[in-house]
């Protein structure tokens, strides 16, 4: 199996992950991922691409510690993950605000959770808050925030303990288009600033190019690492321009040959491991 490479921050080697499933007395076993490997650098941002059910959203739970694998390791900083993985920030399509409290009283939860000095608190929500320009919503509500907001105030809730490592698990794939768009680029400056690392779940090939330095592609049911393709385009990037950029549309055309058809899944499952 790959090696990961020299100053790679996260690391899976030849990781498979299974579930059951119960049904009356049968069990079913399900392979989400099967002998994954690949690594992602200090600072380097990796988006994942592949269809539904290749074990995207897997992987991201395997590298916060939230699942184990059943073969194969995870590691973090040359070190097996073997439980929470407290450097790490986590933030899903779903924002997952607390509904009674406020802008303000959703950022400072994290920071009451992790005991962060009291003196302390509202010094870095008033950062964060300037940093995705929400100053002025602070006393607001979830449900007066429109989709992009909220999307933002999940954004600010994970930046404010400042993890060395972004996990992102389709996080604005519920928005239209054009609010997409606004929020890529706001994340892709945001980035600029800190240089975290990020490893970024999506379905949105054109997504992953705007934003990663590499895109891994997975595919298959179980999900397997097929290719792991740079992106040429240096940084800082214009994510509107970019898309009328010529060798965008290539990079997007070879990705959608990477991931390939279910057809050919299906025929791959039918070979024996």
């Amino acid at each position: 199996m790959p090696r990961p490479a020299v100053g790679s921050l996260i690391a899976l080697e030849g990781v498979t992950k299974e579930f059951s499933v119960r049904h009356g007395r049968r069990v079913t076993t399900h392979r989400a991922i099967v002998d994954a490997s690949f690594s992602v650098g200090r600072g380097e941002f990796v988006a994942i691409v592949g269809r539904s059910g290749s074990g995207k959203s897997t992987i991201l739970n395997l590298i916060a510690g939230l699942l184990a694998p059943d073969r194969g390791a995870v590691l973090y900083g040359a070190a097996r993950v073997a439980g929470v993985n407290t450097c790490v920030g986590y933030m899903t399509q779903r924002d997952n605000l607390v509904p009674w409290r406020t802008v303000w009283g959703n950022l400072m939860l994290p920071l009451q959770i992790r005991h962060a000095p009291r003196s302390e608190r509202p010094r870095l929500i008033e950062s964060v808050l300037r940093r995705v320009g929400l100053t002025e919503f602070s006393r607001h509500y979830p449900a007066q925030l429109s989709g992009g907001m909220r999307q933002r105030v999940a954004l600010a809730r994970m930046l404010i303990y400042d993890p060395e490592t972004l996990l992102m698990d389709e996080p604005f794939g519920a928005l239209d288009e054009q609010l997409k768009l606004s929020l890529q680029n706001y994340l892709e400056m945001l980035w600029e600033e800190r240089r975290k690392t990020v490893v970024y779940v999506t379905h949105d090939l054109g997504e992953a190019i705007a934003l990663a330095d590499r895109v891994v592609v997975f595919a298959g049911r179980p999900g397997s690492v097929r290719e792991q393709i740079p992106v040429p385009f240096g940084r800082p990037r214009n994510i509107y321009a970019l898309r009328y950029d010529p060798a965008f549309t290539a990079l997007h055309r070879r990705l959608w040959e990477a991931l390939g058809s279910p057809e050919e899944d299906a025929v791959q499952r039918q070979v024996p491991s």
